[in-house]
């Protein structure tokens, strides 16, 4: 060998077997296994460790190595190990077969080498051994782990491996070797090869096992002549540039491989960002990095150090830390709704009946259709992802689910010959704005029969199984599926992936209990304080509450988006921090305001066993951004770009804590903000059926979930933006008119930085009405919060609202006050303020008091909605009590819309019987004691 595999300061190959085809943009780590002769391979091992002297595991690592060179075209190589005995570990090593070193000396070289190695490993732990590669100059545990695409294993089979390391997961190719037992196998991603290359690749390394008998030298190259290149080669490095570090190498090829870029366009100095990052792939980015350097990197780390070198610093002065797997949420049963899962539910239940949050998706298709094979496609969906068989129920203790057993997935086909468009149009409205009953399903389809080529498709996911990360995935796999025919049905359940949503859910309750301490702590005072954002100039005269939807799409040239990007890159900002300043500009403009709040999601993966797995993850995160009178827009952007980091940091906040902190404090109003901006950088969705062609249709639902959507978009043609909106409160023509401005006020700023509030709009343009609000500079920073009501809750004043019985005492009425509440509406108030007092846990609750102040919450809430229902027999929705949370608004509701309530007076008087004997055992009480 002619050089030490762990020289201080040699970079490593990051080495796997060129795949058969592109690697997928989220890969799914779907694994096949081809069998390997392991009595060939256990006679090759254990003559050549004979005849040199060297342990078996040393020329099964050289034998891989060599095969690897020569498909590489290069000596050098990455291999993850593991031992033959002792406990489990796994090592990544670099093994150096440049030249033609005397195979005596190179093997001895080797074995002395890994067999420090392993001893090390073995004797500094399991995250040492595993999360670095000792012997590089750095100390075991401190310098990054050579993550290899290729790992060889020993004694055990490559299953149970991977059951004991959890990073075999990701390894492209792993070869398992038991020479005692003369059994070998090779376990591969389906996704980049196919089995007769992987076959290959073992007929290679056996044959170098055969040539090491035959020759002195080791055979590195031999294999050279009928292998292609890399598909993407290192760059060479320029004249008098710095070798790349380990880190650096590594590091580029994670960037090409979710950037989609050549790896020869990434250099030291190559900005992530200015090569075509965005948040989503920086959080791809994070997760790898997770996986292969074994430390922990955040989003905002690739905000902080864009550059290829920057960050590969950054990765070197990380801690090593063991990215730990998602461990199995208990089997059977009913369990809680993850956060971002509630904050939909809730929703949903301010806005019954609606179907805001209904994924739908529309196709017409030309050609031929196999409705059986749609079918089986559709059931295979199914059958993979635990998270479209999720029910959610309503209990006592709040929303929970469950998975139900595999079934048939709710599809149905249609008729509709002579191409009836009407009817189709009416179809799909119906299918598109049918509210789900999540006990039942989650996602429905209909395939429509027009012609004898001529077909329709409608898919709809909800939103509370499914994300828009997500959406991609499944379609691609619904035509591959429906491409595999009647095998695709073959595949049982456990071909799906092996971490389950219920899996995700209660790791990420654990989670978010240590961290939302400091999450409401950071984020209460601008939750609290945020003011709504005026857009009066937008409204119709006859402005109403209705949710019913609007809808204005346009696009952005590719030259004004060009720009956009340039400015980013010289800014050191993303597309969407541009965009967003300049919406917040256009906001301002409009209301005169200068604490803007702007909603915005974020996809809410942060672990590398989540990158493939179907789910609702996204968080709706704030945006708040003081502004202050006289700013340039390149001012604007520096604070927006804080703003959006600061978001991205801390983006855990569940809504369902910003609802009731908001409440708590007296805030009115949307829990975070009507007005959304995001710019959508996931995956295009393309449905592709063999022997169809498929046009996807834009549609919509009815029910607007926001007051104001803006949806920027990344497609084939350029970049189409939708604003959705209220159109029971918003003008359509002056959303028309404010998409106008919008551009204007971009095409300005992005040419000159400079601009002044009072540049950005062509004259005639909306002026800033009325006073300015806040300045500041930052989210939450710098804003005027004195008119805020810090609200407190305190036991003993709750307890002093009621008489002694704990009936409802009303506050003091003036004289000229309303007329007193029926006898009725007393009766419901007084059984109302029972029900609270006991799920609350207070002693006694007055009308007036706020659910919210009094320490209610959403799961709270159910409870009461569900003993209600069980002991008066009625139905109130929940939104009452998280809008309207007080006893006499409750009862009003009861009194108007259920007129028939036999039980009322008999619960009443066993309310205040049990009261009354309550007071006498205290009465008894005291007098003993006195």
């Amino acid at each position: 060998m002619s050089a030490s595999p762990f020289q201080s300061g040699q970079p490593a190959a990051h080495a796997t077997l060129p795949p058969d085809r592109p690697r997928p943009p989220v890969p799914q780590f779907r694994r096949a296994t081809v069998g390997v002769d392991g009595a060939a391979f256990a006679e090759g091992i254990a003559e050549v460790a004979a005849r040199y002297g060297v342990e078996a595991q040393t020329v099964a690592v050289a034998a891989v190595a060599a095969a690897l060179a020569g498909r590489h075209r290069r000596g050098r190589t990455t291999l993850a190990v593991g031992p033959a005995s002792g406990p489990a570990r796994l090592l990544d090593v670099e093994v150096d077969l440049g030249g033609r070193a005397a195979a005596a000396v190179a093997l001895g070289r080797l074995d002395a080498e890994l067999e420090t190695a392993l001893d090390d490993a073995l004797a500094t732990g399991p995250a040492a051994g595993s999360a670095a590669a000792p012997g590089n100059g750095r100390g075991a545990g401190q310098a990054p782990a050579g993550r290899s695409g290729v790992a060889v294993l020993f004694g055990r089979p490559a299953e149970q491996w991977r059951d004991i390391e959890p990073r075999l997961a990701d390894r492209d190719l792993v070869l398992s070797l038991d020479p005692d037992r003369k059994e070998a196998g090779c376990e591969f991603d389906r996704d980049l090869y196919d089995p007769a290359g992987v076959t290959a690749f073992c007929e290679d390394v056996r044959q170098v096992l055969a040539a090491l008998l035959d020759s002195p030298d080791l055979p590195v190259l031999d294999v050279e002549e009928s292998a292609a290149p890399d598909a993407a080669p290192a760059a060479p490095a320029a004249p008098g540039a710095p070798e790349p570090t380990a880190a650096e190498d590594l590091l580029a090829g994670i960037w090409a491989e979710v950037l989609d870029v050549s790896r020869a366009e990434i250099e030291a100095g190559s900005d992530f960002f200015a090569l075509g990052g965005h948040s989503l792939l920086a959080a791809r980015v994070a997760m790898r990095v997770g996986t292969v350097f074994g430390v922990e990197l955040a989003v905002e780390d690739l905000f902080h150090h864009p550059t290829l070198s920057g960050l590969a610093d950054r990765i070197d002065r990380a801690a090593p830390t063991t990215v730990r797997p998602i461990p199995a949420a208990p089997a059977g049963g009913a369990h809680p709704l993850s956060s971002a899962q509630t904050g939909i539910w809730l929703a949903e239940q301010l806005n019954p009946g609606a179907a805001q949050y209904n994924f739908p998706l529309y196709w017409r298709l030309r050609g031929t259709v196999d409705p059986g094979a749609l079918r089986r496609a559709l059931d295979g969906l199914v059958r993979r992802h635990e998270a479209l068989r999720l029910r959610i129920t309503e209990s006592d203790a709040g929303p929970v689910q469950t998975v139900a057993p595999v079934a048939a997935a709710a599809f149905e086909t249609v008729e509709l010959p002579g191409a009836d468009e009407a009817a189709l149009a009416a179809l799909v409205e119906r299918t598109v704005n049918a509210p789900f009953d999540l006990a039942a399903n989650a996602l429905r389809a209909v395939l429509v029969r027009l012609g004898a080529d001529d077909w329709a498709f409608v898919l709809v996911v909800h939103h509370i199984v499914c994300d828009q990360w997500s959406l991609a995935h499944l379609v691609d796999e619904l035509g591959t599926l429906y491409a595999g025919g009647a095998t695709a049905s073959d595949d049982g359940p456990d071909d799906g992936p092996r971490t389950g949503y219920l899996d995700y859910a209660a790791w990420h309750r654990g989670l978010l209990a240590e961290r939302l301490p400091a999450l409401q702590e950071h984020w209460r005072e601008s939750v609290v304080s945020a003011p709504e954002v005026d857009l009066a100039a937008l409204q119709r005269s006859d402005a109403g509450p209705g949710l019913r939807s609007g809808c204005h799409r346009f696009e952005i040239p590719a030259g004004l988006l060009g720009e956009v990007e340039a400015l980013g890159r010289r800014s050191g900002t993303t597309p969407f921090m541009v965009l967003y300043a300049a919406f917040l500009g256009l906001l301002h403009r409009y209301s005169g305001r200068l604490d803007l709040t702007v909603g915005t999601s974020v996809a809410g993966r942060s672990h590398p066993q989540l990158e493939a797995l179907v789910g609702s993850f996204v968080n709706l995160v704030q945006l708040r951004t003081g502004l202050a009178a006289g700013l340039s827009f390149g001012e604007v952007l520096e604070r927006a770009r804080t703003t959006v980091i600061d978001a991205y940091t801390h983006q855990d906040y569940p809504l369902e804590t910003a609802l009731r902190e908001r409440r708590l404090h007296g805030a009115q109003g949307s829990p975070l903000t009507s007005v959304i901006f995001e710019l959508l950088n996931v995956d295009p969705v393309r449905l592709v059926l063999p022997g169809a062609a498929a046009e996807e249709v834009p549609v919509r639902v009815r029910s607007a979930k926001f007051g104001l959507m803006v949806t920027l978009e990344a497609t084939a043609s350029g970049t189409i933006g939708n604003v959705e909106y209220q159109a029971d409160r918003y003008d359509a023509g002056r959303i028309a008119r404010f998409v106008e401005d919008y551009l204007s006020l971009l095409a300005a700023v992005v040419r000159d930085p400079q601009l002044r509030a009072e540049q950005w709009l062509p004259a005639g343009a909306p002026a800033a009405p009325g006073p300015t609000a806040v300045a500041g500079a930052g989210a939450g920073a710098g804003v005027d919060r004195a008119g805020v009501e810090q609200a407190g809750v305190d036991r003993a004043d709750v307890a002093g609202a009621a008489g002694d019985h704990g009936a409802v005492r009303r506050p003091e009425q003036p004289d000229a006050g309303p007329a007193p509440a029926s006898r009725r509406r007393e009766a419901l108030e007084i059984v109302l303020a029972d029900i609270w007092a006991d799920e609350i846990g207070v002693d006694a609750v007055a009308a007036d008091q706020d659910f919210f102040t009094l320490g209610g919450y959403s799961l709270t809430a159910t409870r009461i909605v569900a003993r209600l229902r069980r002991e008066l027999s009625v139905t109130v929705p929940l939104r009452l009590l998280l809008v309207d949370g007080t006893v006499a608004a409750l009862a009003a509701y009861i009194e108007e819309h259920e007129p028939d309530l036999p039980g009322l007076h008999r619960t009443v008087r066993v309310i205040r019987l049990a009261r009354a004997d309550e007071h006498r055992q205290r009465q008894t009480a005291d007098q003993e004691r006195s």
